[in-house]
């Protein structure tokens, strides 16, 4: 079973469905958490946190980058940026992202990793300077 991650939080599940239109028009498949409790109960968003927007961990980066080039409006919603510590720059990957390896045997030992994962901090390596860094530290 695959694992979520939280891309960007809305007070109003209006604008959470908007952009879940823009990320499922790209193949990314999303799913709002919280959704009709905020429907229900407006003045309950800021008790339960809003209306939180995930996605698979897999198709996170992809997301991300859709958010970031789609509409410069929705960055405000995001959630994390993965900045790479070495070139500044938000063009990082997670290392056990499969789609996004660039050779055979980064898509092997992202393979691996995702089979026998050795860590519990996300791994990630920046796509422009090739710097392997850990979101934690």
């Amino acid at each position: 079973m695959s694992k979520f991650k939280t891309i960007a939080v809305f007070a109003y599940p209006a604008e959470a469905v908007v952009v879940k239109g823009k990320l499922e028009s790209e193949q990314v498949e999303v799913f709002l958490k919280d959704e009709f409790t905020v429907a229900t109960d407006p003045f309950a968003t800021n008790a339960i946190g809003g209306v939180k927007m995930l996605v698979y961990k897999e198709d996170f980066i992809k997301a991300m980058g859709i958010l970031e080039q789609s509409n410069p409006d929705l960055l405000k919603y995001r959630v994390e940026y993965v900045k790479c510590p070495n070139c500044g720059k938000t063009d990082a990957r997670e290392i056990r992202d499969i789609e996004t390896a660039p050779t055979f045997a980064d898509k092997m030992k992202a393979v691996v990793l995702n089979i026998f994962p050795f860590s519990n901090s996300y791994n990630y390596q920046c796509k422009s300077c090739y710097t392997k860094f850990d979101v934690n530290e």
